[in-house]
């Protein structure tokens, strides 16, 4: 990032309270080496990390039997988990259409807001809540067993 944004960057971070560069960049393993980023595209590329996940994991989980995988996996999480797991997608989903808006109409508070409302929101919820379901999930493709069924022929 060249000096002149990442002066502008701290400037935003210490008007609006956003978390540091340095943190986001670690987070989100944004790649802002570019010489031209802008405050809109590290929101961008924080979108893009979190609806990527979203689509990539949460959707196929929720949605059930839209994947091989997907199948099986709903059926290792609870009632209660996957509730838990569409909670968290509803609140993407906002944070997805103001990400949309911010995309339509630049506002740099706005922004900031967004990028304080995700930041929260993941080291929060999302974080902790996907790092259980992927321990689970591993757990139970670990222990899967495929089990034989007798077939009972009256005729």
């Amino acid at each position: 990032m060249r000096p002149a944004a990442f002066q502008k960057y701290k400037r935003i971070h210490e008007r609006f309270g956003l978390p540091k560069l340095t943190e986001l960049k670690a987070t989100f393993k944004l790649n802002l080496e570019d010489d031209e980023v802008t405050f809109d595209e590290i929101r961008t590329e924080i979108s893009d990390k979190l609806f990527m996940m979203t689509e990539k994991i949460v959707e196929p989980i929720i949605a059930g039997y839209d994947s091989f995988s997907g199948m099986y996996e709903q059926g290792m999480l609870t009632e209660k988990e996957v509730a838990s797991l569409f909670r968290l997608y509803k609140k993407i989903q906002v944070l997805k259409w103001e990400n949309t808006l911010l995309m339509l109409k630049h506002d740099e508070k706005e922004t900031a807001e967004w990028i304080k409302n995700v930041w929260g929101f993941w080291n929060g919820e999302f974080k902790p809540e996907l790092t259980n379901v992927s321990k689970k999930l591993s757990a139970s493709w670990k222990n899967l067993e495929f089990k034989e069924k007798k077939t009972d022929y009256h005729g």
